[in-house]
């Protein structure tokens, strides 16, 4: 009985290998890597499925799990989705050339390609400007209002030192 289980372990497990493809037989192992971190494409719709609704209610806190939930969206994790639902319909752009709105965005942001990793990337929350801030190759700051992105700058910003930002409860992260 047993050598009949080992005989039909050794049996299938090149079946189960060739499920799992192997990128060193890839003739372009770029092409394999993006594939993986390429997210959610949108941009066969015409606008953000969702944006967000301000609230007067929302907490310096729960503002604090947004932002940072903006900033994986935005710059780690690529997904427009959930990027677009924090953004408010004002959505007031203060860098030259480029209109306000959510919509004004869209075309550059649904396509779902991530920006960076949190190791090489930072993020901060300031609660007492309650600006949220995201540093990569440049360096990105919002202004939040009842729980929204509303405001946008990218010209000159200056991350916070930590000693300002917002510290999560590891848990709800």
């Amino acid at each position: 009985m047993r050598l009949l289980l080992l005989l039909s372990a050794v049996l299938s497990s090149p079946l189960t290998t060739l499920a799992y493809p192997n990128p060193t037989q890839e003739s372009n192992l770029d092409t394999y890597y993006d594939a993986l971190n390429k997210r959610e494409n949108l941009c066969s719709l015409k606008s953000p499925p969702v944006i967000c609704q301000p609230n007067s209610s929302v907490t310096a806190t729960d503002t604090a799990q947004r932002a940072y939930n903006f900033y994986r969206a935005f710059v780690v994790d690529g997904d427009p989705r959930t990027m677009f639902s924090l953004i408010d319909n004002v959505y007031q752009q203060h860098h030259p050339g480029y209109a306000s709105g959510p919509q004004a965005i869209w075309s550059l942001f649904c396509n779902g390609n991530k920006i960076g990793t949190e190791k090489n990337t930072a993020w901060c929350f300031d609660a007492s400007t309650n600006m949220s801030y995201a540093q990569y190759s440049t360096t990105d700051r919002w202004r939040w209002v009842g729980g929204c992105v509303h405001e946008h700058w990218d010209q000159g910003e200056k991350i916070p030192s930590k000693d300002k930002c917002y510290v999560l409860n590891a848990i709800a992260t």
